[in-house]
């Protein structure tokens, strides 16, 4: 029998048909199998490999973001882009700043000042392109609230940035756009499929409220074919031609398709832009490095081969042994945050993922790294520059002492601390004297260099527990911490104002400034720190009114005063709301004749519920609070125009006196009032007469430089007399009577007074009139209540005079009878006409 007949009829026999399908369908199952789990690890990777990539885009993105962002900020806050924006367009443009591409100058109302690109490093006059102008439009609400506007449209970042600083005062912005670096995106594109597409792997950008704003995507390639199965196919029928040619080819076939998987394994891990490593389970040592890593670590392949998990890797805080053992633990869903060390010695901040895979049966480790290195960096400056904002908000720039803000967030949690620990806490307020009269006659950088001095001498005079504070301008706020007595804080601010007796030595000269302290006490003085400030402020206020240099302690007395002293202030607005102020007017008589020559204006308030309060329960708290220039300016102009009223009756007119505070003369605005009054009620100058006290006239400047001597030059010229007030209780320099032009003295009430009985008080006055005399300067006395005083005044010379044997003040219409009736009397006796000037001033 031939050999073609013995397998023709071999194949005939159901057995071996039977037999060799059966083996054939085993074969063909081993390789389906087989093939589909390479598939499986194949789309694993391939996965893998995708995320790593999307997650490096992620990160790229990111950095270029926040570099973008800063140079944004950066450039609106330089000066060079403020002034740009305030003044002509040919300004020179500002310096680049590397990752701005371009930006537009907007003014406050968002109109367009100026739009620049940068071309070749140098900024270029550019036309703004439509998809700019549409993120203006569509963010310009939002930039109304004064914050930054940032978003990502097309390929770019554009951001809207508030500028910093405006020379003119008004708001500013800055829009900047930078476009997406080639470098960075690579094989990736920006497109619009949705996520999930086959084949694809997608990573969005997303804006801070989590809106997609653009999609980018990564192109794997297959992880395997599609023919397998039609191969399969053929296979089945090419089982007729025989079992042995087969089995070969479907072995060739697995071969191949094994080496063709293990290459785009290969090709993944070698492509990905995270390091990855490959070892052993068991020895650590290292199997594989693809190229990122050997880049990143400076290795060749052949030196990386004799290299371990520990040669590569590297904690600070942890043994080798815990690094080995928290390697070995990894996985690939938790990251590590550990160092990976260059063959230069150089560490590289690093997140490691682990996968745990099995290779031909052998047990490997595959250590995915990140490097974080960049964004650590730039968390790094955020925290740094966070740290000095927060410096520059909570500390004095001029002498580093913490601020009025530090002081906020700092006292009502040492109240707490002082509170659970049962302790006292003293808070001291501190305020220079004389230190605005420094600064004036030495200059403000002496100013600051005194102010210098005093923050030092303040932090060396007190513990290291206690904090002192500047709260602005020449006031600081020292808090005694973990105080156990009260004698701790009283002697505690006794050194302060003792270190500050001392002159301070400023530019080779010495200076001399004291302090006013007051001291407030946690329990005792106040539960929260509106209290202890309020209460340590009172106190302060109170040690200067008691001569300076000196310390008060805060009391209940002192703080009756005070709601009493707010009553009236309070009281005192509302009064001068309603109008329930008036003008009365006392006359001045001649002495010798009786008859009146005068009149003086004094403010009145009649209040609907206490009736009329004494004038000096509420002009000092007018002078205290610069009440006192609407008030003397409603005295000026009623009297003026009662004045009108009188002569319009047919009244004669008598000259008229009106007191004059200082804060009035410092307003500079005097003049021009009572200029325009004068003329608005056609009363000539000479009929008004402005009293000052010494203290008005002779003390400080005006704030615009202009001395007081030429204030009253210029009343003067207009034609208005000048009294001094209350003469002979203030600075009473001759010198002054010398070289100031006045027109008369008022001699105060307190000579006045005990002018019979005391030889004293009578030398006094007997020489001021004998001066004034001289000097040609009329001479009226205060106070006048007793017909003994009015004959010695007489007597010794003195024409005028003023005081309840003659009339009290009286309201306008009062006084209109006088003045109709004031014609000299004849042959009256004295005593009856001084009962008629004290009828008509009932």
């Amino acid at each position: 029998m031939t050999r073609r007949e013995w397998m023709q009829t071999s194949l005939k026999r159901p057995v071996w048909l039977s037999v060799a399908g059966a083996l054939f369908l085993g074969v063909v199952l081993v390789l389906m199998l087989s093939e589909h789990g390479w598939r499986e690890r194949a789309a694993h990777l391939a996965e893998d490999n995708s995320r790593l990539r999307a997650e490096s885009l992620s990160t790229a993105l990111e950095a270029e973001a926040l570099r973008f962002e800063e140079r944004s900020q950066e450039l609106a806050s330089i000066d060079a882009v403020a002034q740009f924006v305030a003044d002509r367009p040919d300004h020179p443009l500002p310096d680049t700043r590397p990752g701005v591409d371009g930006f537009l100058l907007l003014d406050a109302a968002q109109s367009l000042r100026w739009s620049a690109a940068l071309t070749q490093g140098i900024w270029k006059e550019s036309t703004p392109d439509a998809l700019l102008l549409k993120f203006l439009q569509a963010h310009a609400p939002s930039a109304d609230s004064g914050q930054r506007v940032s978003g990502f449209e097309g390929d770019r970042w554009i951001a809207l940035v508030p500028v910093a600083s405006h020379p003119a005062g008004a708001d500013a912005w800055l829009l900047t756009f930078h476009r997406v670096p080639e470098s960075i995106l690579g094989a990736y594109h920006a497109h619009s499929v949705a996520v999930g597409t086959a084949g694809a792997r997608v990573a969005l950008l997303r804006d801070a409220s989590g809106k997609p704003l653009a999609a980018f995507e990564v192109d794997i390639a297959s992880a395997g074919g599609g023919s397998a199965l039609l191969l399969y196919l053929l296979l089945v029928v090419g089982l007729l031609a025989g079992v042995g040619i087969a089995a070969a080819f479907v072995l060739h076939r697995y071969v191949r398709q094994q080496q063709s998987v293990d290459g785009r394994y290969k090709a993944l891990i070698d492509q990905a832009n995270d390091g990855i490593v490959i070892v052993d389970a068991e020895t650590q040592k290292l199997l594989y490095a693809n190229p990122a890593l050997l880049s990143r670590l400076e290795y060749t392949n052949e030196e990386a081969a004799r290299l371990s998990l520990l040669d590569i890797f590297a904690d600070p805080e942890a043994s080798a042994e815990n690094l080995l053992a928290r390697l070995k633990d990894a996985s690939s869903r938790m990251a590590l945050n550990l160092q990976q060390r260059a063959k230069s010695g150089v560490l590289i901040d690093t997140e490691v993922r682990c996968s745990a895979l099995d290779v031909d049966g052998r047990d490997v480790f595959a250590y995915v790294t990140h490097d974080v290195s960049l964004r650590r960096k730039a968390e790094q400056q955020l925290i740094e520059n966070q740290q000095r904002l927060d410096k520059m908000a909570h500390h004095d720039q001029l002498t580093g002492l913490p601020n009025r803000h530090y002081l906020t967030a700092f006292l009502p949690q040492a109240i707490g601390e002082a509170k659970a620990a049962g302790a006292m806490l003293g808070v001291v307020f501190l305020d220079l004297d004389r230190f605005k009269h420094i600064n004036d006659t030495r200059g403000h950088e002496t100013g600051d260099k005194l102010l210098q001095e005093v923050a030092a001498r303040l932090r060396g005079c007190v513990r290291e527990s206690d904090v002192v504070i500047r709260m602005g301008g020449d006031e600081f706020v020292v808090v005694f911490r973990n105080v156990k007595s009260y004698d701790e804080v009283t002697q505690g601010a006794g050194r302060i104002v003792e270190s500050l007796n001392s002159p301070i030595i400023i530019d080779q000269h010495p200076l001399q400034t004291t302090g006013s302290v007051g001291v407030s006490l946690y329990p005792r003085d106040g539960a929260d720190m509106v209290e202890l400030l309020k209460h340590s402020d009172t106190a302060m206020y109170q040690a200067k009114d008691r001569g300076r240099n000196n310390v008060q302690m805060f009391s209940q007395v002192m703080n009756k005063k005070l709601k009493q002293r707010v009553a009236v202030e309070a009281s005192l607005r509302e009064a001068l709301r309603l109008k329930q102020l008036d003008v009365h007017y006392q006359p001045f008589v001649g002495l010798a004749t009786r008859k009146v020559v005068g009149l003086e204006a004094l403010i009145r308030w009649n209040h609907p519920i206490h009736g009329f309060i004494p004038p000096d329960q509420f002009i000092p708290v007018a002078e205290e609070t610069g009440l006192i220039v609407p008030m003397g300016n409603f005295v000026i102009q009623r009297a003026l125009q009662t004045m009108a009223a009188w002569r319009k009756v047919g009244a004669t007119l008598v000259p008229m006196s009106i007191n004059v505070a200082p804060a009035q003369l410092q307003r500079g605005e005097l003049q021009a009032t009572l200029a325009a009054l004068l003329k608005a009620h056609s009363i000539k100058p000479s009929l008004i007469q402005l009293e000052m006290t010494e203290r008005a006239i002779f003390d400080s400047r005006s704030p615009s430089g202009e001395s007081r001597q030429d204030s009253m030059a210029k009343l003067r010229d207009l034609g208005i007399k000048i009294a001094i007030d209350d003469f002979g209780t203030g600075y009473s320099s001759l010198s002054y009577l010398k070289n100031w032009r006045v027109d008369a003295l008022k001699i105060d009430r307190s000579f006045v007074r005990d002018l019979v009985t005391d030889s004293s008080d009578l030398a006094i006055v007997s020489a001021i009139i004998a001066i004034a005399k001289h000097l040609q300067i009329q001479v009226i006395a205060e106070g006048i209540e007793a017909y003994q005083q009015s004959e010695i005044l007489r007597r010794l010379g003195c024409s005028v005079g003023q005081g309840f044997l003659f009339a009290r003040p009286m309201t306008a219409s009062d006084v209109l009878k006088v003045l109709r009736d004031n014609v000299e009397p004849a042959k009256a006796e004295e005593e009856d006409m001084l009962a008629a000037f004290s009828a008509g001033g009932s």
